[in-house]
């Protein structure tokens, strides 16, 4: 994992693209190859757009969480409808599609997961297609980031679980642009009584020194490329000598891992997460298997220490 963004070269010609409400948005490119402006857009989403999601004040959407009708399920009209709200000039449109959906019954849950992650994908898949450019694409992103940070509180509030579960890290391998993702796993975690410190990828020094000094049972990781596999393999790998938890758990995510299983064994993994909705029950597992091994390492000890006892006197 580990390392830092490309830098700007230094011919980019850039100008200062704004929202409806003044605030700086993203530098544009006037002229630049394709692969600058995929280049430029995964900068913006690392640089710009991740660190004001995980900084910025949370605030519920205005919802009212009682006296709502039935679940009602995301259909693929309503994706449609969405990724044309947070693609229009009315800076509004997506909140109010949203808060449409959970009046009608819509959980949170499923925004998350049935709305607003597929849209990331599909706005992905037009901006390589060219159906829309680079300032659309990040200006929407921007707009889903600040929808699900508004959401949070909502999709908290639905909490059942009141006790502290465990801690967990998550983040991704440098050069891959999932922190969507990441940041709905740490949601359902949230959610289910975890305490998560979730992020874009640091330096090596920077994750090694936070498993060092703080307690984590869990870490986990979104891969999305297969090329980067041997570089998670080493980087777990220094992780877990570096862990001030003996029995720290290592997690996957990402659709490598959902299309070949047996790549997480291969990188020292001990569990994957198919989902952000799946992803606290396995963490769940990995607790106990955690607290099992700190038990029988405890025991172990224990006992050896009785033996010599013994053998001194």
């Amino acid at each position: 994992m580990f390392g830092a963004p490309p830098q700007p070269a230094a011919s980019d010609t850039r100008s200062v693209v704004q929202s409806s409400d003044g605030c700086e948005v993203v530098p544009r490119l006037h002229t630049a190859p394709r692969s600058q402006r995929l280049e430029r857009l995964e900068r913006t989403i690392h640089d710009d757009l991740v660190p004001r999601l995980m900084t910025g004040n949370r605030s519920g959407p205005g919802v009212q969480q009682t006296d709502r009708p039935a679940v009602r399920p995301i259909v693929p009209s309503d994706l449609t409808t969405f990724i044309a709200a947070i693609r229009s000039h009315d800076e509004q449109a997506g909140a109010q599609c949203i808060r449409h959906l959970i009046d009608a019954g819509a959980a949170v849950d499923m925004v998350y997961l049935d709305l607003i992650a597929p849209a990331a994908r599909e706005l992905g898949t037009m901006w390589e297609n060219d159906d829309c450019d680079f300032v659309e694409v990040t200006v929407a992103l921007g707009r889903m980031q600040r929808l699900l940070r508004d959401l949070s509180q909502l999709f908290l509030a639905d909490a059942g679980q009141t006790e502290p579960v465990g801690n967990i890290l998550l983040t991704c391998i440098p050069g891959e642009q999932h922190t969507l993702g990441i940041i709905m796993v740490g949601e359902f975690l949230l959610r289910d009584g975890w305490r998560v410190l979730v992020g874009a990828p640091w330096t090596e020094g920077d994750l090694l020194t936070m498993v060092g000094t703080e307690w984590y049972d869990v870490i986990g990781f979104s891969v999305g490329s297969e090329q980067r596999l041997s570089m998670l393999r080493r980087d777990i790998r220094r992780l877990r000598a570096a862990s001030r938890n003996p029995h720290v758990q290592i997690m996957v995510g990402g659709q490598v891992f959902s299309d070949e299983p047996e790549l997480a064994q291969s990188v020292g993994a001990d569990a994957i997460a198919d989902s952000a909705r799946e992803a606290p029950r396995v963490a769940h597992t990995l607790l106990a298997s955690a607290r099992a091994a700190q038990a029988r390492h405890v025991g172990t000890v224990s006992g050896r220490d009785v033996r010599e006892a013994r053998a001194r006197d």
